[in-house]
């Protein structure tokens, strides 16, 4: 199983940096979906880390495939890290770890 990384330059190179091969820079909202759409047909990736910024202006169909996948997994890594990884335990689960 292999991670995936899929947003701007700066976020990408970070986890190049960090050893993950399986990346793609964008450059806009279009591009992103076209790049997170390929990685989900990738049977090698088991997660993949998107950026907020561009997980919010996905259309209501991938958003709804992202929220809901469990294989690949994917990770919404940014400011917002705590609300959206909390309900992705919850809906993964069925469990509010954090008990709110």
């Amino acid at each position: 199983m292999e991670f995936g990384v899929i947003g701007d330059e700066e976020f990408v190179m970070g986890f190049k940096l960090l050893g993950i091969k399986k990346s793609e820079r964008i450059a806009n909202d279009q591009e992103f979906e076209d790049h997170l759409n390929d990685m989900f047909k990738d049977k090698e990736v088991g997660i993949i880390i998107i950026q907020p910024e561009y997980y919010k202006n996905l259309s209501s169909k991938s958003k709804l495939k992202v929220d809901t996948s469990v294989k690949p997994t994917v990770i919404v890594l940014g400011e917002k890290l705590s609300d959206i990884l909390r309900d992705k335990i919850k809906h993964v689960i069925g469990v509010d770890l954090w008990g709110n």
